[in-house]
């Protein structure tokens, strides 16, 4: 592995990292988001799908579940990385996308990476997405399947005792929203969360938001085509429910946190490490201060990305086995 530029508060290097600048320059060639709809860009990644999509595993064992949950079933997809992990602790994973693109397929050589180098499981769930669903909903989704993980964990193969949650973008974002429902009804609360580059201000106020959000493959533009399509309304940015930086986040469990430098949601990521160390969660932090938005799935050509996928997965070990 070659060195990576990374710091434990948010900051960024002169220039991005050589595979991420072109990979975010290729961004700006290509249709964007806020000039379709959801089913052309939905088509339009799934042709083109992901070049540097890191490179797969070979596993003990990759299964496909269906997860009854309140208002149906969920898709899911289980990885099993050796014999040894059965019985062991699991990642419950939810993918990134602005809560309207991508799905388990999109991510599934990173979670294979993830359960690889951890040896742990992990579940990465496949939920019902915007503009279909709103936001709400798939909380609610999210947190149904978590819990039938729980219940479920010993047919599963999985220690119920040691069940981490995450997931990238929109899929941190309801990562924190799980771990919230967690506390305010009581249910088992997650022994870890992960956060990769997490969402968490719908009102897009930080001053990451605008520094980088042209250019650096996530974009202003898009981020408010997302809102158009998962919340019920504009107003519902300002949805007390959903401003994660004004809850009591006492009692969560630890978090491991990744930003990234050339990020617009660089600066929320750091809000929220700084609000959950206010409350006396401890918050394992990492910068990539060369990197941008979803470098982590990128990481079969972006070196941070495995980078990233690795040290996740060491504190997956730690934690969980």
């Amino acid at each position: 592995m070659t060195s990576m530029n990374i710091s434990n508060t948010v900051s960024r290097t002169d220039e991005l990292e050589e595979m991420a600048a072109k990979v975010a320059y290729s961004a700006t060639q290509l249709p964007q988001i806020e000039d379709g709809t959801p089913e052309q860009a939905r088509a339009f990644r799934a042709e083109r799908g992901n070049p540097f999509a890191p490179e797969p595993c070979d596993l003990h064992q990759i299964r496909d579940l269906e997860i009854p949950i309140g208002r149906g079933t969920v898709g899911a997809r289980m990885y099993v990385p050796t014999p040894d992990s059965v019985g062991k602790g699991c990642l419950v994973f939810y993918h990134g996308g602005g809560f309207v693109l991508s799905s388990v397929e999109d991510y599934d050589t990173v979670t294979q990476r993830i359960a690889y180098h951890s040896g742990c499981n992990v579940i990465s769930i496949d939920y019902e997405l915007a503009p279909d669903n709103k936001i709400k909903s798939i909380y609610q989704d999210a947190f149904d399947a978590y819990c039938w993980i729980v219940e479920q964990a010993e047919e599963l193969g999985v220690d119920a005792s040691r069940i981490a949650v995450g997931g990238d973008s929109a899929g941190g974002n309801i990562t924190v929203a799980l771990t919230l429902a967690c506390k305010r009804l009581a249910a088992t609360m997650p022994t870890l969360q992960v956060l990769i580059y997490p969402s968490v201000d719908p009102s897009m106020s930080f001053p990451s938001i605008d520094e980088f959000g042209k250019g650096y493959f996530l974009t202003k533009n898009g981020m408010n085509w997302f809102r158009s399509h998962y919340l019920e309304s504009p107003e519902q940015a300002a949805d007390p429910d959903l401003q994660f930086l004004n809850h009591d986040l006492s009692g969560l469990p630890p978090a491991f946190l990744i930003t990234a430098g050339f990020d617009p949601l660089r600066d929320e990521g750091q809000a929220y490490a700084d609000k959950l160390t206010s409350f006396g969660v401890p918050v394992t932090h990492l910068c990539y201060q060369d990197m941008i938005h979803a470098f982590v799935s990128f990481a079969g050509g972006i070196a941070a990305g495995e980078d990233a996928i690795r040290k996740i997965a060491a504190e997956l070990k730690q934690t969980l086995l």
